[in-house]
């Protein structure tokens, strides 16, 4: 078994966060102590380790070459109670020596969640550095590295004649966390897969320069701006709707036209006037299969009513030619 102090690296990508839920993690009180004494807090959360393999140094150690680390899933779990116990400080960059240097910041706390399925440390710190900020915000900072005194069990992996030595370290305990400092990737290549900065936040106080009027002015626009968002897309709703009725309405009317022998023209004119009326009625989609029903059984009694008529008329003209060509009255209309 050998102690010594392990150097961690992981990189990823800056995502947003919340102010709620750097509460949330920290606890309302502290938070609140924070901005007693820093009207703009800025937090960072943090991805310090993960389950899976690291790689790097070994500093105090008899190793000469490269090192792989194995991390459990419980040495995770470990990680993240001896991150939550206390004021873990954060640092900028390694020393190559480890000696101390100027802090930005501090760990606040620190949970363990899963991240592409593996078991990871996650914590929040509290960076107080302006310069540090800065640097989060343009993504010049984007990893983070673990300082720690570390218990671990020692496997050499066999590499072939004149090759250099590399060895296998198993993680069995972790004595004390003695810092995270903050690196880029550009410049230090991360030992974990995926250690990085993970989201950011900084609260702001309003403008003391901005006027209440100018405010007003501000949210009156921000109000326009929202109620035309709002009559876009009721006009998007509405459209949509007015497409899949109308869809719908073919379809329903080509089911009812099924076996009625109607003439081409006449199945224009169904469709015609049942469609105007149903368009006028404004009707959902849930009552237009009975309302198209309805509406064609309206319109074919009326047909029927025409056709009837017509054909009565038609009759009346034919009565009265034959009756013409019979007595040839003047008077019958017709007789010249």
């Amino acid at each position: 078994m050998m102690r010594g102090n392990r150097l961690v690296l992981k990189s990823g990508k800056i995502q947003e966060m919340s102010a709620a839920q750097v509460e949330e993690l920290i606890g309302r009180e502290q938070y609140h102590l924070i901005k007693k004494r820093d009207a703009h807090p800025f937090f960072v959360e943090l991805l310090v380790a993960h389950e899976g393999v690291s790689r790097g140094k070994i500093l105090n150690g008899c190793l000469n070459g490269s090192a792989r680390k194995f991390w459990s899933a419980e040495r995770i779990q470990e990680l993240v109670s001896k991150l939550s116990r206390g004021r873990v400080p954060v640092y900028l960059f390694h020393n190559s020596d480890n000696k101390p240097r100027q802090r930005v910041g501090e760990i606040l706390s620190a949970y363990a969640g899963k991240i592409q399925g593996a078991v990871s440390a996650l914590a929040l710190g509290y960076i107080w550095d302006g310069q540090v900020k800065e640097k989060i915000k343009k993504g010049e900072l984007d990893t983070c590295s673990l300082e720690a005194e570390l218990v671990f069990e020692e496997r050499k992996v066999e590499r072939g004649v004149g090759a250099p030595g590399i060895y296998d370290w198993i993680v069995n305990a972790i004595e004390k966390v003695s810092g995270v400092a903050l690196g880029s990737r550009g410049v230090a290549k991360p030992g974990f897969a995926g250690a990085s900065v993970l989201a950011q936040v900084e609260e702001f106080e309003s403008d003391l320069n901005v006027n209440s009027s100018e405010l007003e002015q501000r949210l009156r626009e921000k109000e326009q701006e929202l109620a035309d968002l709002k009559e876009e897309l009721a006009g998007y709703k509405k459209e949509r709707e007015n497409a899949e009725r109308r869809q719908r309405f073919k379809e329903i009317l080509e089911r009812n036209l099924r076996g009625r022998n109607l003439r081409r023209e006449e199945e224009r004119h169904l469709e015609d006037e049942v469609g105007e009326r149903i368009e006028l009625k404004d009707i959902g989609l849930e009552e237009l299969e009975d309302a198209v029903k309805e509406e064609m059984d309206k319109e074919l009694i009326r047909l029927a009513e025409l056709k009837r008529a017509y054909q009565r008329a038609e009759g009346v003209k034919v009565a009265l030619e034959k009756e013409k060509h019979k007595s040839g009255n003047p008077l019958i209309p017709g007789e010249e």
